[in-house]
């Protein structure tokens, strides 16, 4: 199918009158899908416009006609200018017949070999994934800007694609209050803004919400923090943890102790917030044997 025009507007029957207009044809003649009818938004904010994508339906018809008649002469098991071949009546030796069938595996093996180029490149349309219009973008911009203004911290913000994640970035004098103690006040703000924006952006997209570079400096402090408590576990063997870790910070502390196979870590606790165990293999077995040693030599002192 012919690709459509994207339209963007209040409402729908208002999009529709534009779309009619610009392409100079009557509703009827125009194939209408309808994706995303829009919303007034709540106390101003996420308001989504309406958007609909729209073809002519005499392209649509020429397209498929075209499609029909293309199938047909590929399906045709005769090919234009081509005579069928006659039959001899003569008896072939067996080396010739094994020298005519060679062309046919060498056929067979282009047949295939193009097969594969086609199912591969269909792979790769496969995968390809659907990116935000600028208008989107700009109005997770000014929804952003608009909700730091409403908590009293007008900042200014820039919002950025960047490997199929929106990273939106605000600057400005109140950074220090809106990151809070150890990055919780940023992170609760980023997870209200993804839920606010899960709708208007295309499936798994992330949305990652940094203040004056915050995200990039904990990184780096949270690597140094996990090489050096990897250090101590090995020199005296105890158990460290590191408290109060969200998802994102958690896997960076994972994948810097990941290569060390003197060691290891896991992520224990429950909720959003997790802290991060760093201890030596089998130390944990041991231990627990331990303890249960200790029990059972308790209970068969008390019988006695």
């Amino acid at each position: 199918m012919a690709k459509g025009k994207d339209f963007y507007g209040k409402d729908v029957p208002e999009v529709i009158k534009k779309a009619c207009k610009e392409m100079s044809a009557a509703q009827g003649d125009l194939a209408i899908e309808v994706i995303e009818t829009g919303s007034a938004g709540i106390f101003g904010l996420c308001k989504k416009k309406a958007h609909i994508r729209v073809t002519r339906k005499v392209e649509v018809a020429d397209k498929d006609a075209v499609e029909k008649e293309t199938s047909a002469v590929q399906e045709s098991p005769v090919q234009e200018g081509a005579t069928p071949k006659k039959q001899s009546s003569k008896k072939k030796k067996p080396g010739a017949k094994k020298k005519a069938e060679k062309p046919k595996s060498a056929s067979k093996n282009t047949e295939k070999s193009s097969s594969k180029a086609v199912s591969s490149a269909r792979a790769k349309d496969a995968v390809v994934r659907e990116l935000p219009s600028e208008e989107v973008l700009a109005s997770v911009k000014d929804d952003i800007s608009l909700l730091m203004e409403k908590m009293g911290f007008p900042s200014e913000v820039e919002v950025t694609l960047v490997d199929y994640t929106l990273e939106c970035q605000i600057t400005g004098e109140h950074e220090e209050a809106l990151i809070g103690n150890d990055g919780r006040t940023l992170d609760s703000l980023q997870y209200l803004l993804r839920k606010m924006m899960s709708r208007r952006l295309p499936d798994r997209m992330m949305l990652s919400l940094d203040a004056g570079q915050y995200r990039q400096r904990r990184t780096e402090e949270l690597k140094e923090r996990a090489v050096e408590l990897a250090a101590q576990v090995k020199e005296d063997g105890k158990t460290q943890a590191i408290a109060a870790l969200n998802p994102s910070e958690r896997r960076v502390v994972h994948m810097i102790l990941q290569e060390d196979k003197a060691i290891r870590s896991r992520s224990v606790g429950e909720g959003l917030f997790k802290k991060i165990l760093i201890y030596k293999p089998g130390k944990k077995n041991k231990s627990g044997s331990r303890k249960g040693k200790g029990r059972q030599g308790g209970r068969s002192s008390g019988n006695k």
